[in-house]
């Protein structure tokens, strides 16, 4: 192979990887906020948020010297994925410090006329419709493959449940594109896909709707479920 450094897409299969020498990052630019993830070369940076929403991707300054432009994509996609993961596990550390009840503590007045059988039976067919409702929004997001394309054409990616699946960034426009070009193709496909492919937070979050109030109200309260009841 000649000394001289050439990517040579037209010639692939005859292609060897240039030593790896140490990445630099933008030497203007000031360190990610959030919750970051790296490639195995760390020269692709992804930060998240704590819900893991996309906030930015930062290439290293000269990436090129370790990462074929062919490559790139499957390095967004490691780094991507390692910052989602890493949001995931604070989330779960944190719930599991938290000393959260299974469901909230009503702070409306109770409800405390007699509850018939009748009534009970109307209060869980209503439970059952505000349940159906909320399932059938949950399901327009959960398990459908979303695809996205950047505005300028070069980077397209597909997502499910919050996780990108597949990315694809045009290695001729790579090779040669400024960074802060190729940084913001990928942030703006990376954060759609996200936002896409991820329900609501209100709907992951315990029902509030009025039926479902109520019945939480009474098995938050045995004293006051046998009460209606007419059994104390």
């Amino acid at each position: 192979m000649s000394d001289v450094e050439r990517w040579g897409f037209e010639d692939a299969d005859d292609w060897e990887p240039a030593p790896k020498r140490p990445v630099t990052p933008e030497p203007s630019a000031a360190e990610p906020d959030g919750i970051t993830g790296q490639d195995a070369d760390r020269v692709v940076t992804v930060s998240v948020g704590p819900m893991g929403e996309v906030l930015s991707v930062r290439l290293a300054a000269d990436w090129r010297r370790s990462v074929d432009p062919r490559a790139l994509q499957g390095s967004v996609l490691t780094a991507a994925n390692n910052a989602v993961m890493q949001a995931l596990a604070r989330q779960v550390e944190q719930t599991e410090q938290a000393d959260v009840p299974p469901w909230p503590t009503p702070t409306a007045q109770p409800e405390t006329t007699p509850l018939t059988t009748e009534a009970a039976f109307r209060l869980m067919d209503a439970v059952g419709a505000e349940l159906a409702t909320l399932t059938d929004r949950l399901d327009a997001v959960l398990n459908q493959p979303i695809e996205v394309g950047s505005a300028g054409g070069h980077v397209r990616g597909s997502a499910m449940n919050g996780q990108v699946s597949t990315l694809t960034v045009d290695p001729y426009w790579a090779d040669s594109a400024r960074n802060p070009e190729i940084e913001g193709e990928l942030t703006e496909v990376l954060r759609e896909l996200r936002r896409r492919s991820t329900p609501d937070p209100e709907l992951t979050r315990w029902p509030t709707s009025p039926a479902i109030t109520e019945l939480t109200g009474l098995v938050s309260d045995p004293n006051l479920l046998l009460r209606r009841l007419g059994l104390s």
